[in-house]
């Protein structure tokens, strides 16, 4: 994914309500110029700001802001003065939602509650990265609070590596959850080779805006960073749950 160079940290302070959309003629002339700055890359959406003038085009949860006339690029946060949201953040956590809503969990590890689904999250993991196997520990707690805990790929270490090369193995083994368990308690399983989701689980990621490991997502697409024991976990589920009521 192109990122742009910028240096410069864009916070807009707004005092004016949200803006209609734009109108066509102007969107398809920014279709055309963006089509030029990042070439061979369907934008998710282009959309008006409540800036007049300037424009939000995301990239699965990455994004940059553009001026009505194609002339301008900013990247940085877009903060509106009145409540304080990042209206930057809340866009990212829209795309990650999208993109998790796409994502087939046929191609997880899934950690699922006896009871009654609650809540879902989804978890970027490297077997061997030290929080993740702390996570881990917390995942019974979040299966007993209905929680299910899904496990996608994000090997640090890149392909080929011993890491890559064990979690080929979880993934092709009959009882992936039984070999994640072992893997993650430092243990050994068998070397298995066969058609794995971790390319697509790389650039799943890296689109979402993941760098490191444990990254946790919610079912809203908001993302939590690193460790966090379960009851942290649970108190930021409540917490965007009553935000969206």
């Amino acid at each position: 994914m192109y990122r742009y160079g910028l240096s410069l940290v864009l916070v807009i302070l707004l005092v004016v309500p949200a803006v209609a959309g734009a109108d066509a003629q102007t969107l398809r002339q920014l279709q055309e110029r963006v089509s030029l700055l990042v070439p061979n890359a369907e934008p998710s959406s282009i959309q008006e700001t409540p800036v007049k003038g300037l424009y939000e085009v995301r990239y699965g949860a990455q994004l940059f802001y553009i001026s009505a006339d194609g002339q301008y690029v900013l990247d940085g946060e877009l903060v509106e003065l009145d409540t304080r949201r990042s209206l930057t953040s809340e866009a990212r956590s829209v795309g990650r939602r999208d993109m998790l809503t796409g994502m087939d969990e046929s191609g997880m590890v899934v950690y699922a509650p006896k009871g009654r689904t609650e809540h879902v999250i989804t978890v970027f993991t490297d077997v061997d990265c030290p929080y993740c196997r702390r996570l881990h520990e917390e995942v019974p707690a979040l299966n007993e609070q209905g929680v299910k805990v899904r496990y996608v790929m994000f090997p640090r270490s890149g392909e080929g590596s011993p890491t890559f090369r064990k979690m080929v193995g979880i993934w092709c083994a009959d009882d992936r959850a039984g070999a994640m368990d072992r893997v993650k308690d430092g243990k050994n399983i068998d070397e298995k080779n066969c058609e794995t989701p971790v390319r697509e689980h790389v650039i799943t990621g890296q689109m979402m805006g993941i760098n490191g490991t444990p990254a946790i997502l919610l079912e809203s697409g908001d993302l939590i960073p690193g460790y966090r024991p379960a009851g942290d976990i649970m108190e930021m589920i409540r917490h965007v749950k009553s935000v969206q009521r």
